[in-house]
């Protein structure tokens, strides 16, 4: 069921992911699984941001990670948890979960954690309004995104692309 769920999650079919991920919690939950427990509220919590629905599962997921000593996964629940606060319109806290989760990624060198990492931090310093800052990082994903092969690639690739044509756009209308 958690693997159902990740497939569904990956297409973008997030209500069906919801459902298997939610039956793989109960199960793991019943046999007293903390390591499948962990990964599925990491998964849920992700599923959930898309949804738009604010829940508590990349916060279970990072304590459960911690209390188990998961390191990889407590990377990857503090990238969701990162996730969640930028859709909630907390990019300060957004900074500080993928900071923190890019720490561990090095260490681990974890290079697709670290990718999501910089991604997050993109979408926290583009919020806060510090173009420079989040095109860096952006750059940094997409090329850690490209090294890995991974689709995430194309999509930074068009939001720089998107982004660098709306800069100079206010260059133009500057010097006018």
């Amino acid at each position: 069921m958690n693997s159902l769920g990740k497939v569904e999650m990956r297409l973008g079919r997030y209500a069906a992911a919801s459902e298997h991920l939610r039956t793989a919690l109960a199960q793991y939950r019943q046999l007293a699984n903390c390591v499948g427990e962990a990964w599925t509220l990491n998964h849920l919590g992700t599923v959930h941001t898309h949804l738009g629905l604010a829940t508590g599962q990349p916060q279970q997921a990072v304590a459960l990670f911690r209390e188990i000593g998961d390191r990889r996964g407590e990377a990857s629940a503090l990238n969701g948890l990162g996730e969640a606060d930028h859709a909630a319109g907390r990019p300060a806290d957004a900074l500080a979960h993928h900071s923190a989760a890019h720490a561990i990624a090095v260490d681990l060198g974890l290079l697709d954690e670290q990718a999501r990492a910089h991604t997050g931090l993109g979408n926290a310093e583009h919020t806060l309004g510090r173009a420079a800052r989040a095109r860096r990082h952006y750059r940094r994903a997409l090329t850690l995104y490209t090294d890995l092969g991974m689709p995430e690639a194309d999509e930074l690739r068009a939001h720089l692309a998107t982004d660098e044509q709306r800069c100079r756009a206010t260059m133009l209308d500057s010097t006018r």
